[in-house]
């Protein structure tokens, strides 16, 4: 007989049900006690779309980690072969050019569902009291996440990606007492 997380009863299962013995033995959790912490009742106004961004921006960042270490396998991060490392991956690796798209738009959307989520957290007022420490970690990651945009955006090192981070941190520069530094940090 199996009980929840697949106790051992001398059957034999196949691996999944091995790997769930496995795992069953080494956190004992019952059926009911899983139920119990599963059906924890959702209040109304928490399953609206917006308020899924922070996990969606999570997820997309996984995506972001597992793409771009498939990436970095071969790119040449030069400014004389960049743009060659690029062409080849999306011409010549197999299935490059569906990784480099799921990278790219992974990047896209995900400062778009961070930025949202921002605006969403600070129109309902859900940065106050006792969430303010929440807020400054959120608002620290919105910038990590545009300055890896940027610099994920430069890499290629193309002619649009050059104009591009030019105009950046040419506009960051204009900003009084930090821009110089941060100009010169963006630059690298």
């Amino acid at each position: 007989m199996i009980r929840a997380w697949g106790r051992r009863s001398g059957a034999r299962r196949p691996e999944v049900g091995r790997l769930a013995a496995w795992i069953g033995e080494r956190i004992p959790i019952s059926g009911e006690d899983l139920r119990e912490l599963t059906n924890e009742p959702v209040p109304n106004h928490l399953r609206r779309w917006w308020y899924c961004l922070g996990g969606t921006a999570a997820y997309l960042f996984i995506v972001q980690i597992a793409t771009g270490i498939l990436l970095a396998v071969y790119y040449e991060p030069s400014p004389r072969t960049a743009y060659e490392s690029i062409a080849y991956i999306t011409n010549e690796v197999s299935y490059g050019w569906y990784v480099r798209s799921l990278h790219k738009w992974g990047a896209t959307f995900m400062i778009t569902a961070v930025v949202l989520h921002q605006m969403r957290v600070f129109f309902t007022g859900a940065y106050r009291h006792p969430r303010q420490l929440n807020w400054c970690i959120g608002v620290l990651l919105l910038a990590c996440t545009l300055g890896f945009g940027f610099t994920g955006y430069s890499l290629v090192y193309e002619q649009m990606s050059f104009w591009g981070a030019t105009v950046a941190t040419n506009l960051v520069e204009a900003m009084p007492l930090v821009g110089h530094a941060a100009a010169t940090l963006m630059r690298g």
